[in-house]
């Protein structure tokens, strides 16, 4: 009887998790005002990142970046990792990219996503992370 009952715990859970994860839409808009320091962080190549990177990230490499990790993001969601207004970092190695992310809860499993630092990752500069903060790497 137990284990069933984990058994129907866990399907459950994907099923939930499934549905959440293919109803996910990003949606990216753009209000930035830019100083120096956004200037400066946008190019992949900047003097005081060391990068693999050779080129600016765009517009869509972000929101493919982000559907990368929806799966993930969805689980956390539902594992209620995720907090309202607490950011947490999506980091990907072959992206050579990671980003800080301030989830918005704003109904039900509707959250909105604000991604507020985008950082050229790489094995000689990482994005500095908080020492209970939720990290997603791929």
């Amino acid at each position: 009887m137990i284990l069933r009952d984990i058994i129907k715990k866990n399907l459950l859970l994907e099923k939930r998790i499934g549905q959440i994860s293919a109803k996910a839409e990003i949606i990216i808009g753009f209000d930035v005002v830019k100083t120096k320091h956004t200037t400066d962080r946008m190019k992949m190549t900047s003097r005081d990142v060391v990068s693999n990177r050779t080129y600016d990230i765009s517009n869509n490499e972000m929101v493919e970046f982000v559907k990368n990790f929806t799966k993930q993001i969805a689980e956390a969601i539902i594992n209620d990792e995720i907090n309202h207004n607490e950011p947490f970092i999506i980091k990907g190695k072959s992206w050579g990219l990671s980003m800080s992310v301030v989830p918005l809860h704003i109904d039900g499993t509707y959250w909105k996503l604000i991604i507020t630092t985008v950082f050229p990752e790489s094995e000689y500069s990482s994005l500095r992370v908080g020492r209970d903060q939720l990290v997603f790497e791929k």
